[in-house]
């Protein structure tokens, strides 16, 4: 019996076409490329607090006590290089815009170093401040358990950040229009309520010294990362603050208002201004969504809320 084979019927299965990237922009690459490497950063703070152990606390940063009040610990140090990692986060697509450059390498490459930046970092700056103060090994039972319940909700963070940058590259609208409202908490917020409560934590161990104080912080700290997590993965709308801030029009007396609000904020408090602005954006989903049930408004659709951080993120690498 002759073997006929499927070319001499013409139904051969057509070749798979090989895709090539041809060219990347030079100006959205780097500004994704210091969110990875300040996020990275930020890793690296995360191994020196955990092997200094405690001992950074006593040394004055570069014995200067300004700096010391802005960056008191190792784990301090990481969440400003998180914030600087969104600040990153925030030009790269708007370059990309500008330059006219817009791609889906460029939003992969965006996603790739999200997850590094607002979620893995993030996470372990949790753990640096919730780490138990013995080796594993000598802790109770009950000690043992609760650090991995603990482990367990800061991983949860993670993987939620992770699905939702996935969500993001499936859903993503690149119509601007389409990017004033966000579904869930965006990842650079989620990481942003983390790192607040963490500069708290470091601010409260270095300079106040209130001991039930940072007790009370570090076991309220999973779960909060862990319910910042389930917000990002939600389909709660969220605005876009950076729009809402810069495309409308505001009053000069409401733009000196905002400004004198936030500098004396950040003269007076600066750790604790960071956390009450991110807690309060991370909390304004849910209650804006019960304000709306309790007044009867219909939900209307929320497949013009952006799924991520970005206005636009399919731009160019």
């Amino acid at each position: 019996m002759k073997i006929v084979s499927p070319h001499e019927h013409g139904s051969s299965r057509p070749e798979r076409s090989e895709r090539r990237l041809r060219a990347i922009a030079v100006l959205p690459t780097l500004a994704t490329l210091g969110n990875l490497a300040s996020g990275f950063g930020a890793l690296y703070l995360c191994m020196l607090s955990y092997y200094a152990a405690g001992s950074d606390l006593p040394v004055v940063t570069l014995d200067s006590a300004r700096m010391e009040r802005w960056f008191p610990t190792y784990t301090a140090i990481g969440c400003y290089l998180v914030m600087l990692a969104a600040l990153f986060d925030g030009i790269d697509g708007r370059l990309a815009r500008l330059t006219r450059k817009t791609s889906e390498f460029g939003a992969q490459l965006d996603s790739l170093a999200d997850i590094v930046s607002f979620g893995v970092a993030p996470a372990m700056l949790a753990i640096c401040v919730i780490k138990p103060l013995l080796p594993v090994a000598d802790l109770t039972e009950l000690g043992r358990l609760w650090w991995r319940a603990q482990w367990v909700m800061v991983a949860g963070y993670v993987c939620c950040a992770a699905l939702r940058l996935a969500r993001f590259n499936v859903e993503n609208v690149a119509d601007e229009a389409a990017h004033m409202k966000f579904k869930g908490l965006p990842s650079p917020g989620a990481a942003a309520a983390v790192i607040s409560l963490v500069l708290v934590h470091e601010d409260i161990i270095r300079v106040t010294r209130v001991d039930w104080a940072s007790e009370l912080l570090a076991a309220t700290l999973p779960f909060v990362t862990l319910a910042v997590g389930l917000l990002m993965v939600s389909r709660i709308r969220y605005t876009h603050l950076i729009n809402l801030l810069l495309r409308g029009r505001r009053s000069f007396a409401q733009v000196v208002a905002m400004l004198f609000a936030l500098l004396v904020g950040a003269i007076i408090k600066p750790q604790l201004t960071i956390a009450v602005l991110a807690m309060s954006y991370a909390a304004s989903g849910p209650i804006l969504a019960l304000v709306r049930r309790l007044h009867g408004a219909p939900p209307g659709r929320s497949d013009s809320a952006a799924p991520h951080s970005d206005l636009t993120n399919v731009r160019a690498g």
